[in-house]
């Protein structure tokens, strides 16, 4: 699998606009916005991620982990792609995830979670 990156900033408007819901506890958020980049590298660190609006890492797909653990709870990415050429990036999606950290976030936790395609129409120029 080849590692491709896109940090086209045409992508996002220089002033995001997007609206965010936070939780009352702040430990999630929903929004909609642009896949801007996209790491496809799950062999070398286990984890599969998208990044929207330059800003949210959204951990899709993790493994490495210990195999006696029990499976964690997931929610659901729907139609995202992680091909040698990205295509993912530049359609638009909705995101309900869990904050892990600073940008970071994981569907881990809940079956509620998502990150959906909601616009097939690829946004890239």
């Amino acid at each position: 699998m080849t590692l491709v990156s896109c940090k086209d900033s045409s992508l996002v408007h220089k002033k995001d606009t997007t609206e965010f819901t936070y939780s009352t506890d702040s430990t999630t958020v929903k929004f909609n916005g642009i896949i801007t980049n996209a790491k496809n590298d799950c062999w070398a660190d286990g984890m599969c991620r998208i990044e929207v609006n330059h800003k949210w890492w959204i951990v899709i797909a993790e493994g490495l982990g210990d195999p006696s653990l029990m499976p964690v709870e997931s929610g659901k990415a729907t139609g995202i792609r992680f091909t040698k050429d990205n295509e993912s990036i530049g359609k638009i999606v909705a995101v309900y995830a869990k904050i892990r950290d600073k940008n970071l976030l994981t569907l881990d936790g809940s079956i509620d979670y998502y990150v959906k395609v909601i616009e097939t129409k690829n946004t890239k120029k």
